[in-house]
């Protein structure tokens, strides 16, 4: 949530550099003094359950002990949490790439960007879990009781201010009604974290199309037609989808583009889509799960 107002402060300093009108600035303002009205509900809860008396709020907060409870009771805060949990669901501002596509460019009957260049892998793991608990139908009351944390910890695994630690990703995913494996290269990348020594072919490939499925849910899910138009065609809409279902591993160029469109880093990627390829190469009995998966060899013509 800090980085949040830090970001919404930048736009407002942005906004003075360029003069724009009062409305603008004031909106700008109001969005800031909302996000710190969350900051310090959520910093309060924090301290609760850390153990701080309300005596102690009152006193760092310079008010009465009663005003205290009153304006950070665990249930009125919780109230905020999922509001503001909902309001970002709905106008995700800070998952936007930093480009806008022509309303031409536009595939009919969608409107929203995928993945953009100015997402941070911090920010497209939290993407992929807020839309995963969107789809759930949970509150963010319910996940916390499930997962035994606070509802304003919750919020901020969710909005992208805490990186959580991969058992609480797994939890988190289960309770979704998720595959975890489909986030591990969203968490590793937030974390920084290298990736793994090389596998047997199927573990290989399904860590690849796991790591596509999660980057593309994070993307919030792109049609195959709208990815196409995002890559310039270089992956068509036919390709996106037998990906997507873990039917082909592309030649690289062809991955580095897909993923690049749904807001990923291709890095990432890299090693994953070496490893499959270096293991099927290498391996005197290269058969593939239940003959499935096709591997676009260099140079080879599909």
């Amino acid at each position: 949530m800090a980085a949040e107002v830090r970001r919404l402060a930048q736009q407002l300093l942005d906004s003075e550099m360029r003069e724009e009108e009062l409305g603008s600035l004031l909106e700008r303002a109001e969005a800031i003094r909302r996000e710190l009205e969350i900051y310090i509900a959520g910093a309060v809860q924090d301290a609760r359950h850390r153990g701080e008396k309300w005596e102690d709020v009152a006193r760092a907060a310079h008010v009465a002990p009663e005003t205290a409870r009153a304006r950070w009771g665990p249930e009125r805060v919780a109230r905020m949490m999922d509001l503001h949990a909902n309001e970002k669901q709905a106008a995700p501002a800070r998952w936007r790439g930093t480009g806008t596509a022509r309303a031409a460019d536009l595939v009919e009957g969608e409107s929203a960007e995928a993945g953009g260049e100015g997402t941070s892998p911090a920010d497209q793991l939290a993407s992929a879990l807020a839309q995963l608990q969107a789809a759930s139908g949970l509150t963010i009351r319910e996940v916390a009781n499930s997962t035994m944390l606070s509802p304003s910890f919750i919020s901020r695994v969710l909005s992208g201010d805490r990186l959580p630690t991969w058992d609480l990703v797994c939890s988190l995913a289960r309770l979704f009604g998720s595959d975890p494996a489909e986030l591990r290269v969203l968490f590793e990348a937030a974390h920084g974290l290298t990736a793994p020594a090389r596998q047997p072919v199927p573990q290989a490939l399904a860590q690849l199309h796991a790591a596509v499925r999660g980057l593309y849910l994070a993307a919030k899910s792109p049609s195959p037609q709208r990815i196409e138009l995002l890559t310039a065609r270089a992956v068509d809409a036919a390709t996106a989808r037998r990906v997507l279902a873990g039917v082909d591993v592309p030649e690289w160029e062809v991955l580095a583009a897909l993923v690049h469109a749904l807001g990923g880093r291709p890095v990432d990627f890299q090693p994953l889509w070496e490893a499959v390829h270096y293991t099927f190469l290498m391996c005197d009995d290269p058969r593939l799960p239940e003959g499935t998966v096709h591997i676009a060899l260099p140079g080879q013509v599909p």
